[in-house]
């Protein structure tokens, strides 16, 4: 009660400062607070009351209401338990209870605030929520409706979170009749849904991200995303299942500037036509054949798979496979190709097409019992790369899987005139071909960077800046002398860079 009398006292000398803000700084102040909290400011004073209706963005999660020990339970039921014990039971039991009780709450509390009112007056940009599939869905139909409808929502994110008692099938569908041609929707992210909404019509949508999409999907589904959203620029693919396996790209009308595939199912990908794509990522594990088509305007490429096994390597004649990759867009700058498993998908012969505009290449995660050299293909494939940069974890030496290629005297007395920086990160002596080499035909080396221990960071998917470490196995005083005798003797200019650690 002193605390409320001292309010009181302050706000009848007319000292209330909080209340003296102006409209747009107050709305500025609660933006930048979470929902929940946002939404409770209307109770400190009549005039707070429409703020919340001012707030460009509202984020409506189930896990914002979850009790801390929800996440203890469902660790201790992970914990490789066999479904039928006692313990098993009760630890369902009580995250079942949990889940209901907070759907409740959650569907109460947006109840509550749909009913609270402004109407077409509400102008939302942003809306994500977030919520178990299991329980009533009609109060996020509700918010979903109104926010394209009437509130001219721009960016849209609805996750779907499968509840403990759930078959793992997802079985949520967004509301059909949500989505009108006068929606004013651009970004649409939907994650484990088991249908997606009719989207052909909607010209104003330009990025679509689908997560968590089940097996049951029919592969046109996908298909029909590349061919009729002829507005969309941006398509994200993660985790995404089919009843097929094979997903056919052919849309020459297509608008999409960005594509990225990320632990899909797709056993196959039929690159064939997208003539806009400037931005490719592929990141998979189960793929194993990619076809390459027409994609003229493609400028930044990550290329990712993972595999363990020799029967699941992504292309079934790798040099051939890999050459129809390199000729399908001339103007390709930034390459980034990275072996996350023991198995090469790149076989160690010279590549027969060339990269003419790549000026930046990145080899990351190479297992360190690989022989580097035979990234000299890529090279001399790519006439005016100004950066080479490779990356070799470190880790136990086993046999060689992947060994380098041998050139003939005619290949060694090539030159290459553009490349300027060379950075190999995890360098060891049985990697000092590579260096011969690389001194030996590129005339205007700049800057050379051995380190023995670092790693790569990643800025995004399509940039990355080397980073090295100093460790106690770094380069000897000898190892430093030879390597500078080596460039010497070869006749280059002093390099104005070379770091050996």
């Amino acid at each position: 009660m002193p605390t409320l009398r001292r309010v009181r006292r302050r706000t009848a000398d007319g000292e209330d400062r909080l209340s003296a803000l102006p409209d747009d700084l107050i709305l500025l102040i609660v933006s930048r607070l979470d929902t929940r909290t946002a939404l409770s400011t209307a109770v400190l004073a009549r005039r707070w009351a429409r703020i919340p209706r001012e707030l460009p963005e509202l984020d409506f999660r189930v896990s914002d209401v979850l009790p801390p020990e929800y996440d203890r339970t469902v660790t201790l039921r992970q914990r490789n338990m066999p479904r039928d014990t006692t313990l098993a039971r009760i630890l369902d039991g009580l995250m079942a209870r949990c889940e209901m009780d907070t759907m409740r709450t959650f569907a109460n509390g947006v109840t509550s605030f749909l009913e609270a009112g402004g109407g077409h007056d509400r102008r939302l940009k942003t809306l994500r929520l977030e919520f178990f599939q299991t329980h009533d869905g009609i109060c996020a139909d509700r918010m979903i409706t109104a926010a394209v409808g009437a509130w001219g929502v721009e960016d849209l994110e609805v996750i779907v979170r499968l509840a403990s008692g759930d078959d793992q099938t997802p079985t949520y569908s967004l509301p059909h009749d949500c989505l009108n041609v006068q929606s004013r929707l651009r970004s649409l992210t939907l994650g484990k849904c088991c249908s997606l909404p009719s989207l052909h019509s909607y010209g104003t949508l330009t990025k679509l991200v689908l997560r968590d999409i089940p097996t049951s999907t029919p592969v046109d589904v996908y298909e029909k995303v590349f061919k009729d959203c002829t507005g969309l620029q941006v398509l994200h693919l993660t985790s995404c299942c089919c009843a097929h396996h094979t997903l056919v790209v052919d849309a020459p009308c297509s608008q999409i500037r960005e594509l990225v595939v990320e632990e899909c199912s797709f056993m196959e990908i039929k690159l064939h036509n997208l003539p806009m794509l400037v931005r490719l990522a592929f990141c998979l594990t189960d793929t194993l054949r990619i076809e390459f088509g027409s994609v003229p305007c493609l400028m930044d490429t990550n290329l990712t798979f993972s595999m363990e096994d020799d029967s699941l390597v992504a292309l079934r004649r790798p040099v051939d496979e890999f050459d129809s990759f390199l000729g399908m867009s001339p103007t390709m700058t930034n390459l980034v190709i990275r072996f996350t498993r023991l198995r090469r998908w790149i076989g160690p012969s010279r590549t027969k097409r060339q990269l003419p505009d790549l000026k930046r290449l990145l080899v990351a995660d190479m297992p360190s019992n690989w022989d580097i050299s035979w990234t000299r293909g890529l090279l001399m494939a790519s006439p005016f790369l100004e950066v080479l940069h490779i990356h070799v974890p470190q880790s136990e030496t086993g046999p060689d899987y992947l060994r380098g290629m041998n050139w003939s005297k005619t290949l060694i007395n090539l030159r290459h005139h553009h490349l300027k920086e060379l950075v190999v990160i995890g360098f060891t002596q049985r990697n000092i071909w590579l260096f011969k080499y690389v001194v030996r035909v590129c005339t205007s080396l700049q800057r050379v960077v051995l380190l023995k221990d670092g790693h790569v960071r990643y800025k995004g998917l399509w940039d990355w800046q080397m980073v090295g470490q100093s460790t106690c196995t770094s380069w000897s005083d000898d190892e430093k002398l030879v390597a500078r005798r080596m460039i010497k003797e070869f006749g280059l200019r002093p390099l104005a860079e070379l770091i050996l650690g």
